[in-house]
């Protein structure tokens, strides 16, 4: 090899290394964005999720046509756990609409920090803003793929919003203490 040819391959060698480094440091904040979304510092957050526009407005605010709105004023669904019954109404949203299609749903659900019930497997489309507070009686969805039932306060957490038990006395009791097997199913229209 003369001494040219090995210049250039030191210097086609530099380059790749080079190359490398920076599609490995451009790897790692894109890593970031994606695994964390509690993370990210541009997420909108909800002060109060009663400063919303309320079940039925879905999560983009924007009304849809009049025959989505009445089919979406009757998505409420009946949650039985612990030998009781409550009523969820529903967002008009596409992760809504989706939870929705999916019932009749029955789970066994997991015990996290005093105040929620959850259960990974649910997956369904995901628009997570934060809130800041998370009262007994929100139906949320966490990253995308658990659904988690809060029968307590809670709050600083990013979630999709799924709907809201309407009166949400005696969840706790009805959920117990450890795991709880919860069903999910369309409640009857009025």
């Amino acid at each position: 090899m003369e001494e040219g040819e090995s210049i250039m391959f030191t210097a086609l060698g530099h380059f790749t290394s080079g190359l490398a480094i920076a599609l490995t440091a451009m790897a790692f904040p894109l890593a970031a964005c994606t695994s964390d979304p509690l993370a990210d510092p541009l997420e909108e957050t909800v002060r109060d999720h009663e400063e919303e526009s309320g079940p039925g407005s879905g999560e983009s605010g924007k009304p849809g046509n009049d025959k989505d709105n009445q089919e979406n004023k009757s998505m409420k669904v009946k949650i039985t756990a612990g030998g009781k019954t409550f009523t969820a109404e529903i967002e008009d949203s596409e992760t809504g609409k989706a939870f929705f299609a999916k019932l009749p749903l029955t789970l066994d659900m997991s015990e996290l920090n005093g105040n929620e019930k959850y259960c990974y497997g649910v997956s369904l489309p995901r628009n997570d803003r934060r809130y800041d507070r998370i009262e007994a009686g929100d139906l949320m969805l966490y990253s995308g793929n658990c659904l988690v039932l809060f029968y307590g306060p809670a709050g600083g957490y990013s979630y999709t919003r799924v709907g809201k038990v309407t009166q949400a006395g005696g969840l706790a009791e009805a959920l117990g203490k450890g795991k709880a097997t919860v069903k999910f199913e369309a409640a009857a229209n009025d």
